[in-house]
C-alpha cells in the first residue's frame, strides 16, 4: 500500500456529470489489480471534505498513468472535478481484493450498469488479447447521453452489447434484461460472470446466475471513511452458509463471489 501526493495529468468531462481523470504513479500502477480501489482526497483544490472517498481503478495507460472514472454525486466529487492539470491529489492504495481472472480456456461475460463500468474496463484491459475476442461485455445506462467510452471498449476487442432503459441506443431495457436474453443456458462450457453496478442490478444478476449454477463475481460499493476495515462503516450481511455474519466491503471485498452475500438483507 502506498500513500502519496500525485499530480493530475488530465481531468475531463465525458458525459452528464461523468468525468475521467488520470495521474501518473508507476509505483501504484505496478501494484494495483482489477477490482481494487484507491482512497482519494483533493489537495490543490481543497481539504474539505476532510475524509477521503473510494474510487475504483478504471485502467492503466502508458504503463504508469492510472485512470479514474467517476460521476459527480456530492461535494467531494464536485471538488475533484475542479482539479486541473498539475494540481495535487492525495492517494492511498491499492486497497481491497480484486477480481480473480478467468483461466486460459474459460469464457467471461462482463456486466456493467452505469458507473459499474469503472472497474470492468480495467478487468477487460487486463485479459490476454486472445481471451478478449471470446469475452462479452454487457453495458447498461439509463439513456444514450450517459453512454461513455463505448469506442474505447470496442478497441479492446470485446464483443459489446449496449442497453439503455429508454431505448435511445442499443437494446431497450435494463442490462439485466439484456443478460437474460443473451445468456446461453445450453452452452456446454459455462462462462464466468463478472458484474458491477447498483445493488438492485447486482441482486438480479446474482439471482440469475445462481439459478443457472454459474460462477459469478460482483464488485460492491459501500460508504467508507477509511478503506482499511477500521471504521466498520461498510458492513454487509453474509449469506447464511458463510462462517461469518458480516463482511466489510473495503477489507473483504469489494469483489465477492455472488453466493457469499445475503442479497435480501442488502
Amino acid at each position: 500500500m502506498i500513500e502519496k501526493a500525485v499530480a493530475m495529468e488530465f481531468n475531463r468531462q465525458l458525459g452528464m456529470d461523468i468525468w475521467l481523470m488520470g495521474f501518473r504513479s508507476e509505483g501504484l500502477a505496478s501494484l494495483v489489480k482489477p477490482g481494487q480501489f484507491l482512497m482519494i482526497r483533493t489537495e490543490g483544490v481543497s481539504k474539505d471534505p476532510l475524509l477521503r472517498r473510494p474510487f475504483s481503478v478504471h485502467g492503466i495507460m502508458d504503463g504508469g498513468t492510472i485512470l479514474i472514472l467517476y460521476r459527480i454525486v456530492g461535494r467531494a466529487t464536485s471538488l475533484l472535478s475542479l482539479a486541473r492539470e498539475h494540481e495535487q491529489i492525495s492517494v492511498i492504495g491499492p486497497l481491497g481484493n480484486g477480481f480473480r481472472l478467468p483461466g486460459p480456456k474459460q469464457r467471461a461475460i462482463l456486466v456493467a450498469g452505469g458507473m459499474g463500468l469503472a472497474p470492468m474496463y480495467f478487468l477487460a484491459q487486463s485479459l490476454p488479447s486472445e481471451a478478449r475476442h471470446s469475452t462479452k461485455m454487457l453495458l447498461g445506462f439509463s439513456t444514450s447521453h450517459e453512454a461513455v467510452l463505448v469506442d474505447q471498449i470496442k478497441d479492446l476487442g470485446l464483443e459489446l452489447s449496449l442497453a439503455t432503459e429508454d431505448g435511445s441506443q442499443g437494446f431497450k431495457g435494463t442490462v439485466t434484461d439484456l443478460f437474460e436474453q443473451l445468456i446461453d443456458r445450453d452452452a456446454p462450457e459455462k462462462p464466468i460472470i463478472y458484474a458491477c453496478g447498483p445493488n438492485p442490478m447486482l441482486k438480479k444478476i446474482a439471482q440469475q446466475t445462481m439459478s443457472l449454477n454459474l460462477t459469478c463475481y460482483v464488485s460492491l460499493e459501500g460508504s467508507m471513511a477509511c478503506g482499511l476495515g477500521i471504521c466498520l462503516g461498510c458492513a454487509i450481511k453474509a449469506a447464511r452458509n458463510q462462517d461469518t455474519e458480516y463482511y466489510y466491503i473495503c477489507k473483504d471485498g469489494p469483489v465477492f463471489s455472488a453466493d457469499m452475500i445475503d442479497w435480501e438483507a442488502l
